[in-house]
């Protein structure tokens, strides 16, 4: 079976979250446009709303873990893209044991990067590291089971 790339799926949720956050849509009013604007094969579809189900059923748990983490930043002055680009990154450390932790920061070091500011990414990655020392995350570079 091929093996498919979930950055599409990171994107898609980052972007459908990011909609959501800016109009106040639904999933549900968001979903179209950010669909129309980004064609996703099923497996990436259905991944990415795994992001963003885990994002928004833990949102008041995950900003709490930013605002310790994030020590001189109130959270209020991250950037909004920032800010879901570790989410996005922090569900997937925690619910998600198939993803190697080194790529799950890698992933969303480049994601921010690419879509935000050029401190984007020492920023994320920052946080991160917070995050992961917070919850005693330990780094893995593969799988579960391998």
């Amino acid at each position: 079976m091929p093996k498919i790339s979930f950055r599409p799926a990171r994107v898609f949720a980052m972007q459908l979250l990011y909609a959501m956050e800016i109009t106040g849509a639904t999933v549900g009013e968001a979903l179209p446009g950010v669909l129309e604007a980004q064609p996703l094969a099923d497996d990436q579809k259905k991944y990415g709303m795994n992001l963003v189900d885990w994002v928004q059923a833990h949102r008041s748990e995950l900003d709490e873990d930013i605002k310790s983490c994030s020590v001189h930043w109130d959270i209020e002055r991250i950037a909004r893209i920032d800010r879901i680009v570790a989410y996005i990154a922090m569900v997937e450390l925690l619910f998600n044991p198939e993803i190697p932790t080194k790529v799950a920061v890698s992933e969303a070091v480049q994601v921010s990067t690419k879509f935000s500011t050029d401190n984007s990414g020492t920023f994320v990655n920052g946080l991160l590291a917070g995050f992961m020392q917070k919850r005693g995350i330990v780094v893995n570079s593969s799988k579960k089971g391998s």
